[in-house]
């Protein structure tokens, strides 16, 4: 690897195809010779989304509309990082990836993508919540501003320096969508403590765990949901699409 590259951004919402991007933040990394990465350069940006900011975006980041009237990214810079790196990585990277899929200084740039959030075994490690902010608690230090692009990242690098390797090596395994289908009313609190979600439509609850994982989650489904006779469903997925 190159160049690894931790990128972040803020938007005025959560749909791709209509919100903006307001902020982005980049840390570009090496990885040295006793495999500890260490960053080498840094970029952030403002842009101006021509719309007014709601209050929610206001209240979760800070920003204003006079902060970024006027404001534009230099996506001819944030482009160069783009062509050097290697993978690109990102808390929830699947947010990130759609927002700065849809620029066009971006669109015909195919990356690998890496993410902290689900391509580190955090509940493994015996680590509760998995949002940022929680995580750098739990690692004894603060994301003084949770929210604004450059500290996110400034703080992903930070958790994901000793792990590297297995978050690498995580993003190109395949994944599996488990699908706990006719799991016992009464086994719903241990699968959510588990990390399963709710799927309303499906009336089922939901997982998406690495190839690594998956012979212990069969046996977690087997010992302590279903008792030996598991009737779960099992989806191959990749995170970066085969080539």
């Amino acid at each position: 690897m190159d160049y690894g590259l931790i990128v972040d951004v803020e938007t005025t919402g959560l749909n791709p195809s209509e919100d903006r991007v307001i902020e982005l933040g980049l840390i570009e990394f090496r990885v040295g010779g006793n495999g500890v990465p260490v960053i080498s350069s840094m970029y952030s940006g403002l842009e101006d989304p021509k719309t007014p900011l709601s209050e929610d975006v206001v209240r979760l980041t800070g920003l204003t509309d006079d902060a970024v009237s006027g404001e534009s990214i230099e996506w001819s810079v944030v482009k160069k990082y783009w062509d050097r790196a290697s993978v690109v990585i990102a808390h929830n990277a699947e947010f990130d990836r759609a927002f700065l899929a849809a620029r066009s200084e971006l669109k015909q740039v195919t990356k690998h993508w890496a993410c902290s959030f689900r391509h580190i075994d955090w509940r493994a490690r015996h680590f509760g919540s998995l949002k940022l902010q929680y995580l750098a608690a739990d690692h004894g230090f603060a994301n003084p501003f949770a929210h604004r692009a450059m500290f996110d990242c400034a703080t992903t690098f930070r958790l994901i320096a000793p792990h590297l390797s297995e978050l690498i090596e995580s993003s190109y395994e395949p994944e599996y969508e488990i699908i706990a289908v006719g799991s016992p009313f009464e086994t719903k609190d241990i699968l959510k403590q588990n990390g399963y979600r709710w799927d309303s439509e499906q009336r089922a609850w939901r997982k998406r765990i690495g190839a690594r994982r998956l012979e212990a989650e069969r046996s977690f489904l087997a010992a302590d949901v279903y008792k030996g006779s598991p009737r779960h469903i099992e989806e191959e997925f990749y995170f970066n699409p085969k080539r």
